[in-house]
């Protein structure tokens, strides 16, 4: 679940910031098959994007952030509960997600029976070539891949010419392939806004280019543009076809009129292009970085508190050369994952991990006594054949709670390893553990 979240995630940054780069850089410009294309391509870049790890590139250093598990709370009475067995803050945010991608595929789904609702009951109709479908005048004229929808039988009649020419460029150059694969990125992207923005970009785009062939075809564009108002006041089917919309008049007749951009402003792509791979980058290996960041940054602080918390059950520290030694044989070992295809699992599941817990844990009394409760963060390594090493505290929150934490993480029997490509390979965990107690019992204290 970690991974479709962090991939959700990279996927989402990506469409915001390549849709930012179209509106500051392209959007004003007429050149409207490049921008068409950035903006497609762009699309298809953030849904790949998620999957490539770049960071293999970079093998000078290793870069890694660590799963982390569900919380164990422990009481003075015993483990208490644990996320294993309560819906918790993410598992809230999936089950609205996955609502809102049943939403947006029935949705979809009832977009295209529709269509098909409407095709039925009409008929089609074949002149010069075309799929021609005349409805009655509710409807506004748009057209859905070779099919277009008309609300005249006058086939003949000049504005009606110019409205199949019109919706032939649409045809011609598959807009409605672009709209179909916008409606599926939506159902995954339903809560970006940006996506949002990225659709009314590309419609806009498709009607800037039917108008501009049309005009290119010699029909005048006061003429035309007096019939884009007359045809555009009738309803909108649905998203997945490209409509005579009211709402985009004013900018269509802006841009119609509005002087051709200068073939200099296509340099502007130069600059644009090596801009967006950047961020692909950024994308690819800032959770690695964060994390390798933040956990360089603990282990520096809390390694020092680890040492000088033993518990009677920890063997006395080696000398310094042994130490130097075991670090350096350390950093020799092979790279440590936090995603593999095949996870790390305890003997008999995470259910059998919180039982574990309950089992073996305490809440130590010197704390109970004093009241004193926190969450300890540990973080531990399950190697290739299942034991547990490279156990750290990441954050603490008292010298006794910190020993019992990794006391019990220390005594963990092997775990089944987690696999690579088939191969077993080392996965990092981060565990919190809560110690807590009831307000009446800290009120005593």
């Amino acid at each position: 679940m970690n991974e479709f979240i962090t991939i959700l995630l990279k996927s989402s940054l990506s469409i915001v910031f390549l849709y930012l780069v179209y509106v500051l850089f392209m959007k004003k410009d007429t050149f409207f098959k490049t921008n068409r294309f950035y903006l497609i391509s762009a699309m298809l870049i953030s849904l790949i994007i998620p999957f490539i790890d770049f960071s293999r590139f970079f093998n000078h250093e290793q870069l890694t952030y660590a799963v982390l598990l569900d919380p164990v709370v422990i009481t003075a009475e015993g483990v208490k509960a644990s996320m294993a067995g309560n819906p918790g803050f993410y598992q809230i945010l999936i089950a609205i997600y996955l609502t809102g991608v049943f939403i947006f595929t029935i949705r979809f789904i009832y977009q295209i029976v529709q269509l098909i609702f409407l095709i039925r009951r009409y008929g089609i109709s074949k002149n010069s070539g075309m799929n021609i479908i005349f409805t009655d005048k509710t409807f506004s004229p748009f057209s859905f891949f070779n099919l277009i929808f008309l609300n005249s039988t006058d086939i003949d009649d000049s504005d009606t010419k110019k409205i199949i020419q019109h919706e032939r460029i649409h045809i011609r150059q598959w807009h409605s392939a672009d709209l179909i694969l916008l409606e599926i990125l939506t159902i995954f992207q339903w809560f970006n806004p940006f996506i949002w923005l990225y659709r009314h970009a590309i419609k806009v785009l498709h009607e800037f280019l039917a108008d501009e062939g049309v005009l290119y075809s010699g029909v005048d564009v006061n003429v035309y543009s007096a019939l884009l108002f007359e045809q555009s006041t009738g309803i909108q089917i649905n998203d997945l076809t490209n409509n005579f919309s009211k709402s985009l008049l004013k900018r269509r007749f802006i841009m119609m009129n509005k002087k051709k951009t200068t073939q200099f402003a296509r340099i502007k792509l130069l600059l644009v292009l090596p801009l967006a791979v950047s961020f692909m980058l950024v994308i690819s290996l800032s959770p690695d970085v964060m994390a390798q960041e933040v956990k360089k940054s603990n282990s520096a602080q809390q390694a020092e508190r680890v040492v000088k918390t033993p518990t009677p059950e920890d063997p006395p520290p080696p000398p310094k050369k042994i130490v130097k030694d075991a670090q350096k044989g350390q950093e020799e070992k092979a790279p440590i994952f936090t995603v593999v295809e095949e996870m790390p699992e305890f003997p008999g599941g995470q259910k059998a991990l919180y039982e574990y817990m309950s089992e073996n844990i305490q809440y130590p009394q010197q704390a109970k006594e004093k009241g004193i409760s926190g969450t300890v963060f540990v973080s531990y390594v399950i190697e290739k054949d299942g034991s547990v090493s490279n156990i750290e505290l990441l954050r603490g929150a008292e010298k006794s709670l910190d020993a019992e934490a990794i006391r019990v993480i220390k005594s963990m029997p092997d775990w089944k390893p987690g696999k690579q490509r088939g191969k077993a390979v080392r996965v990092q965990y981060n565990l919190p553990v809560k110690f807590t107690l009831d307000d009446k019992k800290k009120e005593e204290k």
